[in-house]
């Protein structure tokens, strides 16, 4: 399956999760993954991503004449260092702006496999949170500490 998304990931315990930036055109995808790889994620892929399922998790990979390659809005194509796959950990829904402070726990099903679903603020602190996010591992414990 090929979603409309930019991919990245972060390698720990020496698996690479993956946070998958979804949205319409323009709405940031690439430029937030520069950021997230500014901070030490990886490149999966940019602007089309295949999902598959594999041993009952979501797999991320890149279409093959796209990989390692990414966008910078106004320069164009930038080469970047990439990883092959990576275990999709977190769905960021960039068409919906996160509304309220607390919000409730969200989800997204992708090919039968339940993800958290973040709706980020549109604040400079995107990258900085969702790099703190996946450090922490904290899709793993998505929804628990709901209100």
């Amino acid at each position: 399956m090929a979603v409309h998304a930019s991919t990245v990931a972060f390698e720990q315990e020496g698996a690479a999760y993956a946070v998958v930036l979804a949205g319409a055109s323009g709405r940031g995808k690439s430029t937030l993954a520069l950021e997230l790889m500014a901070t030490g994620a990886r490149l999966v892929s940019d602007d089309q991503t295949l999902m598959h399922v594999e041993n009952g998790t979501l797999v991320a990979t890149a279409p093959e004449a796209i990989k390692g390659l990414i966008e910078w809005r106004g320069i164009g194509l930038v080469a970047a260092e990439c990883l092959a796959r990576a275990h999709v950990a977190v769905w960021v829904d960039l068409d919906q702006e996160a509304s309220v402070r607390l919000p409730e726990p969200s989800w997204k099903t992708v090919l039968g496999i339940r993800l958290p679903c973040l709706h980020i603020p549109a604040t400079a602190s995107a990258a900085a949170g969702l790099r703190q996010y996946m450090v922490a591992q904290a899709w793993q414990t998505h929804g628990a500490f709901a209100r």
